[in-house]
């Protein structure tokens, strides 16, 4: 149950917040993870709430920690279908915290790592009101139904050693953004597994400042 759950937050350090920031999270993680982030990244955007939410699921593969759809089964279809049934959990999350702000989804910009990459870019291709813009770490996109959303901005970042999340899996989301007409930019990084880096989160930090600027 998501009920009682506290989510992990940094407030703005110039207030009140013009933007939200929500991180997501890899599977088997929790919101603290990603919520470390925060101290690197927040100089370069000082006016942005940081709020890092726990998976809508306990993790079914170990005793602790959270998922955002279970990963048992990884064929693309079952994944897709899960991924699916938890949309309006996360939306949920994200759209109170908006309310709490007085902030909407053209103020909202997504960071997902590994599983959070997943959700996070899903979700954005399926906002009828669009996000600011959508960071993708090590993910793998699953293609909704139907792409509703073409007008956020999305940076992919995939470390070309990565064994867990293969690099090609950025190929095949490239070629969806383009055939899809959705706006992106997309890094490979050089000796980088499954993790996040300095390189990565500056590439971030300069995607959401031309995606404001953009805006």
């Amino acid at each position: 149950m998501m009920s009682n759950l506290v989510h992990p937050e940094v407030h703005s350090t110039i207030l009140p917040a013009k933007k939200l920031v929500v991180l997501l999270h890899g599977v088997g993680s929790n919101g603290h993870d990603l919520i470390k982030l925060v101290p690197y990244i927040q100089g370069g955007l000082p006016d942005c709430h940081f709020m890092a939410p726990h998976g809508v699921e306990p993790y079914d593969m170990a005793a602790h920690g959270r998922q955002w759809f279970s990963l048992q089964d990884r064929a693309p279809y079952v994944m897709k279908r899960l991924l699916e049934s938890n949309v309006a959990s996360v939306t949920a999350i994200i759209k109170q915290k908006q309310i709490t702000l007085n902030l909407a989804g053209k103020d909202t910009i997504i960071i997902g790592f590994s599983q959070g990459a997943m959700m996070g870019v899903y979700l954005t291709l399926i906002q009828a009101e669009p996000f600011l813009c959508t960071v993708g770490f090590s993910g793998l996109l699953v293609a909704p139904s139907q792409c509703i959303n073409t007008t956020t901005p999305i940076c992919l970042v995939h470390g070309v050693l990565d064994t867990i999340v293969t690099v090609d899996a950025i190929d095949y989301a490239i070629q969806y953004l383009a055939d899809h007409k959705v706006p992106y930019s997309a890094h490979k990084l050089e000796d980088l597994a499954h993790s996040i880096d300095h390189r990565g989160l500056e590439i971030a930090i300069d995607f959401i400042k031309n995606s404001r600027v953009n805006q």
